[in-house]
C-alpha cells in the first residue's frame, strides 16, 4: 500500500516599501496563482535554511528571516495535495528579482493591490492577516 504523507512547505512575506512580494505559478489544478514564495523543505534542512533556499531559487533574492508569521493546513485531496505552509517574515537583502524555473511572474503588491487577483486561498489568508496586522 502506497501511504501518503504531508509535505513541509515554507513561504515568506518579503516586505519592501510596505509591499508583499507575490509569485505566479501554475499549481496542481494546472490553473494560474498569485501564492506567497517557498517550498518544500529538503531532508535535514531547518525552516528557515528552506526558506532562504526557496526564495533565491524562486526570485533570485537574498533575504533576512525576522519573524515567523503563521502556519496552515492545506489539504486538497482531489489533486493528490496535502501540505503545512510555515510562514516568516523577510526583508530582502538585494533588489535584483529574477524567475526562477516555475514562476510566470513576480511583483511586490500593496493591500490595495490584490483586488481581482487570482490568489490561493492559504495566500489570501495570511496576506489578510499581515495587512490587518500591519494597520493596512
Amino acid at each position: 500500500m502506497d501511504r501518503k504523507l504531508p509535505k513541509v512547505i515554507v513561504s515568506a512575506l518579503v516586505e519592501k516599501d510596505n509591499k508583499i512580494l507575490l509569485v505566479k505559478e501554475v499549481l496542481e489544478s494546472g490553473k494560474e496563482y498569485w501564492i506567497v514564495p517557498g517550498g518544500t523543505v529538503e531532508y535535514g534542512e531547518t525552516l528557515v535554511d528552506a526558506v532562504k533556499r526557496e526564495l533565491k531559487e524562486e526570485t533570485n533574492l537574498d533575504i533576512d528571516v525576522t519573524d515567523f508569521v503563521d502556519f496552515k493546513e492545506v489539504i486538497r485531496t482531489q489533486f493528490n495535495y496535502h501540505t503545512v505552509i510555515f510562514f516568516f517574515l523577510a526583508k530582502p537583502l538585494n533588489e535584483k528579482l529574477a524567475l526562477g524555473d516555475k514562476i510566470l511572474d513576480a511583483r511586490f503588491f500593496g493591500k490595495e493591490e490584490l483586488d481581482g487577483l487570482n490568489i490561493v486561498d492559504s495566500a489570501r489568508w495570511i496576506l489578510e492577516k499581515y495587512f490587518s496586522n500591519n494597520g493596512q
